[in-house]
Parts: structure tokens; sequence; C-alpha cells
């Protein structure tokens, strides 16, 4: 049985990671992605943007399950005996014929990847000639043309994913608000990964962008506030909800309540209104939250921070 969702997300590993969630599967399932859309990020973010969509198709196991009952003969009874009797057999027909569908695992109960945080991350450096990493080569241009005094540095990471900082005294002006700009130069790189370099390969690992140790700073500031909203839970026995944030992000406080006792997360929304609610396990949410509450309860941070 093949199950099919298409998913939309600010850039293509947001899409997938929608996908994912939709189809209620882990980093371990094998989830097949057909790109509809690379999307685009439009002139300075505002004019001409489309979110990036995916078609993600994943095989589930065969549930039917054939139901074989001996045909026996009724019992000729007598008054409210044989109606009960009827009525029984009635009921189990309809059920027999009633196809039995396996339900996709809730977003909730997905298995949510766990971030190495970044105190603890190996990176090797790593030296390449032009035209050997399309990544490294499309930010070094980015950094030239707009005239910046900084340099960029690849590194190979132990997870498997690719990390290039940024570092000179104009570096920081590729951050933006909250790393919007940063993000957006990253979601760039990874695209560029997609052509081919001098030895007529494709880079398919992730590209991670840094600069001035930001990922860090960002990371831990995140892993704080998951903690505190964790306590702000448990404290209160109901649901919090996050402001929107990039999918690295939302993985970084996944990962970061994982190793929380009573409380979980799931991720609702959609493309850059992506954000999480964090909820007490042994109390499953009512449709996750409550319009009014998801208000009060925003207020609450607003005033908090």
């Amino acid at each position: 049985m093949i199950k099919e969702v298409t998913a939309v997300g600010k850039d293509i590993l947001d899409a997938k990671e929608n996908a994912r969630v939709a189809l209620g599967a882990g980093e371990l399932d094998d989830v097949q992605f057909e790109i509809v859309d690379s999307g685009s990020k439009g002139i300075f973010g505002i004019i001409g943007v489309r979110p990036a969509k995916v078609r993600a198709f994943i095989e589930l196991p065969d549930t039917h399950e054939k139901r074989h009952r001996s045909d026996r003969p009724k019992k000729e009874n007598k008054g409210g005996e044989n109606k009960r009797n009827e009525k029984r057999e009635s009921q189990q027909k309809q059920k027999a014929k009633k196809p039995v569908e396996k339900k996709a695992e809730s977003p909730k109960s997905a298995p949510k990847s766990e971030v190495i945080p970044e105190a603890e991350l190996k990176m090797e450096r790593r030296f390449v000639e032009e035209g050997e990493d399309m990544s490294f080569d499309f930010v070094k241009t980015v950094i030239a043309d707009i005239g910046l005094n900084a340099e960029a540095e690849l590194y190979a990471c132990e997870d498997g994913t690719r990390r290039i900082t940024i570092v000179g005294d104009d570096a920081s002006a590729l951050i933006g608000h909250h790393g919007d700009t940063l993000d957006a130069l990253q979601y760039l790189a990874n695209l560029a990964s997609a052509r081919k370099n001098s030895k007529g390969e494709r880079d398919k690992s992730r590209v991670t962008l840094d600069i001035e140790g930001y990922r860090k700073k960002r990371e831990e500031t995140l892993r704080a506030l998951a903690r505190r909203m964790a306590q702000k839970a448990l404290r209160n026995k109901r649901s919090v909800m996050l402001e929107p944030m990039s999918a690295y992000e939302r993985r970084i406080i996944h990962s970061e309540i994982q190793g929380i006792e009573g409380v979980s997360t799931n991720s609702i929304g959609s493309d850059n209104n992506r954000k999480i609610v964090i909820f007490l396990t042994d109390k499953k949410p009512k449709e996750l939250f409550e319009d009014n509450e998801a208000e009060e309860v925003k207020a609450e941070e607003t005033q908090e921070a």
C-alpha cells in the first residue's frame, strides 16, 4: 500500500520535513520524494516569494486481513433472544465488510532527529580547489561580489554534513534578524550543490552556514527557551506554543525536549508560520490548541520576554 502526500515549505528541506510529518514517518523510514516546485525567495524576501513543494511516497504494510468465519446455521430462538442474535450477526457482517486501514502515526509520535550540540560537534577543516565544492564557491562569490571584508572556511562534520563558516570584520552583516539573512544564504548554498562540480559530481550532503559562532549562541538560546517553556507547561498543566521557527531551529527544540520527562513536542502550521507546541505527555491537547488559548499564551510569552 503506497501512501502519498504533497507538502510545502520555505525550502526543499523544510518541505521534505513537513512531508515526513504528514506521513508520520521518522528519519530512518524509506520515504521517496519528488520535487514539484523548488520555490523562490523572491526579491528581498517580499516580491515573488513562492514556497517549495514536494510530493512524498511511503510504502505501508497491507493491514487488510482476511477473516474466515464458518457459516453457522441460525438458531431458531424464540422471542427477544432470536432478535438479539440476528442483530449481532448483522453487525458482524457490516464490520467484516468494512476495510481496515492502517492509520499513519501522529506527528507527535514520530521519532524526531536528535541534533548534536554545537559545542560537541566535531569538525575537520577541508581545503578544496575552486570548482570542487559548488556551495563553497557560491558563498565565496557572494562575499567577493558584495565587497565584504570577510572570508569563508569549509569543514566536514561528523554527522555527515558540511559547514561553511564566515569570519571577518564585515561577516556579521550577513546574519540578519534572528539569522534570516544567514538562513537565506544557506538555502541558496544548498541549491548550489545541485550543480555538478569539476569532477562531474553533485554533493548531496547538507550545508550549514555559520558566522562568527552565531549558530552556537542561537542554539544555546533555543535550548534554554525549550527548558523554560517546558517548565512552564508542567507548572501550568497546559500546552505552550512557541513562535514560528525554521526547520533547523525546530529540530533543536525537539531534541532538547526529548530529555525532559512529562512533556513532548509537535510542529503545527505551514510554510513560514510553522511553530512548535509543547504539551504534557499524559494530557493530549484538544486539537493541539484552542485559538483563543493560543493567543493568550502567546501574549504571556511576549510579556515574559
